[in-house]
């Protein structure tokens, strides 16, 4: 491996140590904004695991690619170089990035989508509506016709369930 070679890959682990970073900030802001008693929080430790072991896989495909599954020492070295360097230098571009994507993207597709589910509940709510009001002279009707039968029936619940003196 010539050290043009060797430079790339290790730009390329430093990179990819940078976007390691960037997940794990982003796992850790979405956690932390979820309710205190939400079960993904309470199991927030698992799912940082979780992502923790699929970004050392997404890293060893790419020194796969890079380097044809030759690791050195070198790789995750750079990889915690990258890290060092999203904490220190790019930390407050990402989140700005995050930020602006939540703004632009996230909640315009919320609001969308909240938009179409209370105009569905106001589209039923109508339809209940209507039909009520086409019920409610029946429904009158029954009550009139409803009220000896009703009487009788409550007399004689009464008669079943009087006290013995």
């Amino acid at each position: 491996m010539t050290v043009n070679e060797q430079f790339f890959s290790i730009v390329i682990m430093a990179a990819s140590g940078i976007l390691i970073g960037a997940v794990i900030d982003a796992t850790r802001i979405c956690i932390s904004a979820l309710a205190p008693k939400s079960l993904l929080r309470k199991i927030s430790w698992i799912l940082e695991i979780i992502v923790w072991a699929l970004l050392g896989v997404a890293s060893f495909y790419i020194i796969f690619i890079i380097k044809g599954g030759e690791w050195r020492l070198v790789d995750p070295l750079s990889q915690i170089l990258g890290i060092f360097l999203y904490e220190s230098i790019f930390q407050p571009f990402f989140r700005f990035l995050g930020r602006l994507f939540i703004m632009l993207i996230v909640r315009p597709i919320i609001a969308f989508i909240n938009f179409v589910f209370k105009m569905i509940r106001g589209m039923i709510r109508l339809l209940v509506r209507i039909i009520k009001i086409f019920i409610w002279p029946f429904y009158k009707l029954w009550t009139i016709i409803q009220k000896p039968f009703q009487r009788k029936f409550i007399n004689m619940k009464r008669a079943i369930f009087k006290k013995q003196p």
